[in-house]
This record gives structure tokens, C-alpha cells and sequence, in this order.
């Protein structure tokens, strides 16, 4: 009889356990990891952290995205510490050169917007492909 209370409180902390990993960290943002959205980019080769790219993707970063989005903080929009770690780099790239079209098609983007709706949804940046790419770079540095 002990065997099975234990047996059954074992298997209800893992569940419990399961659904507090999918609500925080699993789930949808899992499932973007490989989401590609919407856009030119298709394929990104990431090696080792060029710093030479991430202080160009730092400097687009502070006059392009810093008046709205904070590293570590919740500014006027989401944190972005750990985001290449729950989103695609394709993601990523593609959603900084076609924000308008992601937001208006892409499910994942569209609920952030809903989530974030006190705030005015982000400003197509018309970022080049290096400069995405850049920006990308800064981002890798700051999980």
C-alpha cells in the first residue's frame, strides 16, 4: 500500500512538475525554437559569437530597439534576455526585417501583440539582412 501512495505522489509531482515547465517555458515557445515565421530568411549558420558583429548589433541595437526594450527588464515591451534561447534565429532575423508582415500572419507574433496590447505594437525597422543579422549577434550574447 505505501508503495502505491508513493507511487501515485511520485507520478502526481511530475505532472505537476510537467505542467508548470510547459506553462513557463515548454509549450508554444518550444514549438518556436523551429518556427521560421515569415520573411526572406530561410537558413542561419551560427558558429561561435563574432564580437566584432554583436558591438555592430549592439549599436543598432541602442538606436533602433532600446527606447522600448530592455535586456534584462521589462521596459515599454518584453525583456529580451534569453530570447535566441526560446526563438529561432530565422525567427528572429525574419521578424526584424518583416515585422509589419509578421504581425499581421504570424500566430506566435500576433499573441504577443494581445499580451503586450498597452503597448504600441512594434515599428517595422527596415533592417537590412547584416543588420538583422547583427542585432541577432548581440542578442546570442545576452542569455
Amino acid at each position: 500500500m505505501k508503495s502505491i501512495i508513493k507511487s501515485v505522489f511520485v507520478a502526481g509531482l511530475i505532472l505537476f512538475m510537467g505542467f508548470t515547465f510547459e506553462a513557463n517555458y515548454g509549450g508554444p515557445q518550444n514549438k518556436q525554437l523551429t518556427d521560421k515565421g515569415i520573411g526572406p530568411i530561410k537558413v542561419v549558420k551560427l558558429g561561435p559569437i563574432n564580437k566584432k558583429l554583436a558591438d555592430k548589433g549592439n549599436d543598432i541595437f541602442e538606436n533602433k530597439c532600446s527606447a522600448c526594450h530592455d535586456i534584462n527588464d521589462v521596459n515599454l515591451a518584453p525583456a529580451l534576455k534569453g530570447v535566441t534561447k526560446t526563438l529561432s534565429p530565422v525567427f528572429i532575423m525574419n521578424y526584424l526585417m518583416n515585422t509589419k508582415e509578421m504581425q499581421q500572419k504570424d500566430p506566435y507574433v500576433k499573441n504577443l501583440i494581445q499580451q503586450w496590447k498597452r503597448v504600441p505594437i512594434m515599428k517595422d525597422q527596415r533592417l537590412k539582412k547584416d543588420e538583422a543579422r547583427a542585432v541577432l549577434e548581440f542578442l546570442r550574447t545576452k542569455n
